[in-house]
């Protein structure tokens, strides 16, 4: 009898281990994988941004339209080049809908079009094209 309760206080030790294990790694991958996006803390360095991560979602998931000074409006079916001395310098961007309603949209960059979703981070270099083909897009 005194083994029988050893066996199970020592498999429920187990059981709780095994909880909280879980516990922990669900967080941490929660925290893995919440999207970020670099729409904050822009630097330019030599002409190329650099950026820190944010977020342009709300706590639902739907994007949130704001519209910061630095941001650059990319007008539907404009093509726009990349350059030090244009308006868009190289670096990474995130992309935003320029309508809440919309959390995907397309973008051509350099001849090819690509879905990207609200919030989505892009690079551009030197010499790129980049346009909006669905609707009115905001670089940050």
């Amino acid at each position: 009898m005194q083994v029988m309760t050893g066996v199970i206080i020592a498999l429920g030790i187990v059981c709780v281990g095994l909880i909280i294990a879980v516990a922990v790694l669900s967080i941490k991958l929660r925290k893995a994988t919440e999207r970020k996006s670099s729409a904050d803390d822009v630097r330019i360095v030599d002409g190329v941004r650099y950026t820190k991560y944010g977020t342009e979602e709300a706590a639902d998931g739907s994007p949130v339209v704001s519209h910061l000074e630095s941001d650059i409006v990319l007008k539907r079916g404009v093509t726009y080049k990349v350059g030090k001395d244009l308006k868009i310098i190289p670096g990474k961007y995130a992309v935003l809908s320029a309508s809440e309603k919309q959390s995907a949209f397309n973008i051509r960059i350099g001849g090819l079009v690509r879905e990207v979703r609200h919030g989505d981070d892009i690079v551009l270099g030197e010499g790129d094209t980049i346009c909006a083909v669905s609707h009115s897009v905001i670089l940050r």
